[in-house]
């Protein structure tokens, strides 16, 4: 136990540093890239709020300047009320603020930009709704007589200071969606190489059994000139057939595996009955075939992998005691597997991990079993595999998708 789980980890962190070393330069470029858009979102939204400051302070110089206009001009003059309304027109003719004059009492002598131009009616309740909110975006602007506060200036956020106001969030809204891009970018990036990492791994895996292997091929060949055992070379040959089989998945999985048009009611039916031989007797095994031809494009090797891959983890879950029952269906233009069997089930909290590489719930599991199946269906044969159901001491249906095959495609 303590060997396996100590080749396990020995293996993994050689697949985890081959990673880290591979991208370690490129990583670097992309941390200081990415550093480099953090501080430069910031200076823009450093600027943008000294931007923001600057207008509502010249805007307010304005309203000050009218205010210091008009107390100069009744002290020196002491026009009619009527000259006075005219001063303040003339005075805010260019302002694009809302402006409203009101007495010591809060009695509204004037106002400026508050109603369109059209407008003849004055709306009384709309004029006292719009000094309430003026009121809370700038304090007002006191205008004394006679070191007395006589009146206030209420001004409000011109149209432009409002539009700029809430250009900080938007960038800083675009900045977070660009970064969430660019981090999903390198997660799945990073999952690549490691994909990639694991293909160059099963390829050489599947090298280093080819030499052996052809070794044993031409022992085998001597040994039938010498006409030794027959059960013997019998026994030699099928563990012969069992390691090319491997090797052959590994190296399917270790480059683009090449497609091609089965009947899965035939390839499944001859999985099956390889497995029954493989497998103790307390295994039953039943298959549901479908009553039309199913044809889909696929690679047999890897998709028997995948067949014989949950099969196992279905046993492991059964102890080595149950039923396993395969159904086939079509539906429309997919095709459905169902893998059933009745062993302890599994946590819905493990559901969506289940398929993750190096997760396993079993003491002397690696987690590579159902990754690669994942990896076989998604990538291969652009399909689908998830946990269709699981009740705990129940069992587990494992669901497969392909899609089916069209002639004219």
């Amino acid at each position: 136990m303590c060997l396996v789980k100590g080749k396990k980890t020995f293996i993994l962190d050689y697949i985890n540093n081959i990673v880290i070393k591979a991208n370690s330069n490129n990583n670097l470029i992309r941390l200081i890239l990415f550093i480099g858009l953090i501080l430069s979102v910031f200076l823009i939204l450093f600027n943008t709020n000294k931007i923001i400051e600057y207008t509502k302070n010249e805007e307010r110089k304005k309203i000050e300047l009218w205010a210091m206009a008009q107390k100069n001009f009744i002290e020196s003059k002491n026009l009619d009320e009527d000259l006075g309304e005219l001063t303040f027109l003339v005075l805010t003719k260019s302002f694009e603020n809302p402006i409203i004059q009101v007495d010591a009492n809060g009695k509204i002598l004037s106002h400026k930009n508050i109603f369109d131009k059209e407008s003849l009616v004055i709306d009384s309740i709309k004029l006292k709704s719009v000094l309430k909110k003026i009121s809370q975006e700038n304090p007002p602007i006191e205008i004394k007589f006679n070191n007395s506060i006589n009146q206030k200036l209420y001004f409000g956020n011109s149209s432009t200071f409002n539009k700029i106001k809430y250009y900080p969030f938007a960038l800083l809204i675009v900045a977070i969606f660009f970064s969430l891009i660019v981090f999903n970018y390198y997660k799945s990036f990073i999952s690549s190489n490691k994909n990639k990492i694991w293909a160059l791994f099963a390829k050489e895996t599947a090298h280093q059994i080819g030499t052996p292997l052809s070794s044993l091929m031409g022992w085998s060949s001597i040994l039938k000139e010498q006409k030794v055992d027959s059960n013997i070379i019998i026994e030699i040959e099928k563990d012969i057939e069992r390691l090319n089989k491997i090797t052959k998945r590994f190296s399917e999985i270790g480059s683009i595996p090449k497609l091609k048009k089965e009947d899965i009611n035939d390839v499944l039916n001859s999985t099956i009955n390889y497995l029954i031989k493989r497998n103790s007797s307390l295994i039953k095994f039943e298959f549901k075939p479908s009553k039309e031809t199913i044809l889909s494009s696929i690679n047999r090797t890897l998709f028997e992998w995948v067949i014989e891959n949950i099969v196992k983890n279905a046993i492991d879950s059964m102890k080595g005691k149950g039923n396993i029952i395969i159904s086939l269906y079509k539906v429309n233009d997919e095709i459905q597997i169902l893998i059933k069997d009745d062993g302890l089930g599994i946590e819905p909290k493990f559901h969506n991990k289940i398929f993750s590489s190096g997760f396993s719930l079993k003491k002397k599991g690696w987690g590579l079993g159902l990754s690669l199946s994942k990896r076989i269906i998604t990538e291969y044969h652009n399909g689908k595999i998830f946990i269709n159901k699981s009740e705990i001491n129940k069992g587990t249906t494992i669901e497969l998708n392909l899609p089916a095959f069209k002639e004219n495609s």
